[in-house]
This record gives C-alpha cells, sequence and structure tokens, in this order.
C-alpha cells in the first residue's frame, strides 16, 4: 500500500447534487465539485485540477456522511483510496480523467480521505472484503480499461463502448 497522507477538510456540508433522469431503474445523480474539494484535489494530484475539466462526477445515490468523521463521501474519496491502495499513479488518473478513460469496472470499497473509514461506496458482492479501514485493506490490482482509439488530432480517445461516469 502506497504512503497517501489522510486529506483533512472542514467542508461539511454535503457536496451540492441532482437528480439526474432514470436509466436503468437506477437514481443517477451528479455529484458537483465543490471548491474546498477542487482544492484538495489539486493538492493530492500535484497540479491544477481544472485541466481535468471535470465540474462533477455520475454517481448512483448521494453522498452520505462518513460514520467516524462525518466529513460526507465526495469523488475525491475513490481517486484518494485508488492513490492509497496502490491500484494507480496520480499521473495515470489524472490522464485517465483528462481523456474520460473510465475502467470497466469501478465499483470498489470507498475511504474515507479524511480519516480511512470504509464508506457507503462497495464493491460488487462485497469481493474486496469490505475491511472497516483502509489501514486494513489490502493492495488492488489495476482495472482493465478500454482499448483507446487514435484520433486525428494524434490523441488517443476512449472507444465508444465505453459510458462515460464523468460530466462538465
Amino acid at each position: 500500500m502506497q504512503q497517501v497522507d489522510y486529506i483533512p477538510t472542514s467542508y461539511r456540508k454535503c457536496p451540492p447534487t441532482k437528480l439526474l433522469p432514470q436509466n436503468d431503474g437506477y437514481k443517477t445523480y451528479s455529484w458537483f465539485i465543490t471548491e474546498d474539494e477542487y482544492l484538495r484535489l489539486c493538492s493530492l494530484f500535484g497540479r491544477e485540477f481544472q485541466e481535468c475539466n471535470l465540474g462533477a462526477t455520475l454517481v448512483n445515490g448521494l453522498p452520505t456522511p462518513c460514520k467516524s468523521c462525518g466529513k460526507h463521501t465526495e469523488f475525491i474519496d475513490w481517486v484518494w483510496t485508488a492513490l492509497r491502495r496502490g491500484v494507480h499513479t496520480a499521473d495515470f488518473m489524472f490522464e485517465a480523467l483528462k481523456d474520460r478513460r473510465m475502467p470497466k469496472e469501478n465499483m470498489h470499497d470507498v475511504y474515507c480521505s479524511q480519516c480511512g473509514t470504509l464508506t457507503m461506496g462497495r464493491s460488487r458482492n462485497n469481493a474486496e472484503g469490505g475491511a472497516p479501514h483502509i489501514s486494513e485493506a489490502g493492495k488492488l490490482h489495476s482495472a482493465d480499461y478500454p482499448a483507446r482509439k487514435p484520433q486525428a488530432n494524434g490523441r488517443d480517445s476512449p472507444s465508444s463502448d465505453v459510458s462515460e461516469q464523468e460530466v462538465c
């Protein structure tokens, strides 16, 4: 497991959300990235998060407060968990977000970036064990990412069968 520090915040409000039209029977919400979260993401990535052009993420469900520290679940918790568990490097995730690449499987145990407690985010069928604290969770392996197609501008783009999980 990589040494990634906890990220303190004084922000205690539920992040702003918007219920989107139902798709396949699931309630999908747009979770907007607040200024406070944006500043923490800049610190976590060590670069300007605005380069990702990402203002919100799509999530099935609403943010919930951490049962240990009270911080509501945010997008940064997924990023922090992946870094802490050694799934990807910060550079890899930053570039994947910029390019809108998403893993085929993105349901993982998610831990609070402030205190390390398991949040309501869980892997499918509890496949990762649901350790109550990140210090007890094992290392994960990288998820399979979709094949990339070259664009006319020389950059690669994700294949068309990938459903985008971020919104701008």
